[in-house]
């Protein structure tokens, strides 16, 4: 990494450099008597940017690298709306919220969640898709159901089905 040199009062010239995304045009007249560029983007936005930011690395783009990468890591699969990520979401909470409703009957009984479902929706649709799964099933009609209530939501243990075989399917209840 290259650190701006001042010999006997001249800024190094980094007209036509690159610093990431971005060419150096010119050296731009600046009240503060510090060096800043005016610089164009491979996007074709021109920005003025000082020399500090250019050299140490912190300024790669206009904004359009900021920009592009959190939209990449917001939207990884485009499926957050979906009726099968609101059933993995809920698998989540039931299993690893102690404040859901349900968690005492699954993550308050030690009922997990695959390390390759867990952390990884993509993978529970996959799954999903290859085993049953019916998007556009009538409300009830398309459940997950642990084979062995005991058992984590794995994909040995799960299965899409409607809800009748899904009741029958429930552990055994003490009667108080």
């Amino acid at each position: 990494m290259q650190l701006e040199v001042l010999i006997l009062g001249k800024v190094k010239d980094l007209t036509n450099k690159r610093f990431g995304r971005l060419e150096v045009i010119r050296r731009e007249k600046n009240e503060n008597y510090r060096a800043t560029w005016l610089c164009k983007c491979d996007c074709g936005n021109k920005k003025i940017i000082s020399s500090t930011h250019l050299i140490s690395g912190l300024t790669k783009s206009c904004g359009c690298l900021g920009k592009e990468n959190r939209t990449k890591s917001r939207a990884k699969h485009h499926k957050t709306n979906t009726k099968l990520y609101y059933v993995w979401k809920g698998m989540k909470q039931r299993c690893y919220n102690p404040n859901n409703k349900y968690y005492y009957n699954y993550g308050g009984r030690g009922i997990t969640i695959c390390d390759k479902w867990k952390d990884d929706f993509e993978e529970f649709y996959k799954w999903s898709v290859k085993n049953g799964y019916v998007e556009n099933a009538l409300h009830k009609s398309c459940t997950i159901d642990r084979i062995n209530n005991d058992g984590n939501y794995e994909p040995s243990n799960c299965r899409w089905v409607d809800m009748k075989i899904q009741s029958n399917n429930r552990r055994k209840r003490k009667n108080v």
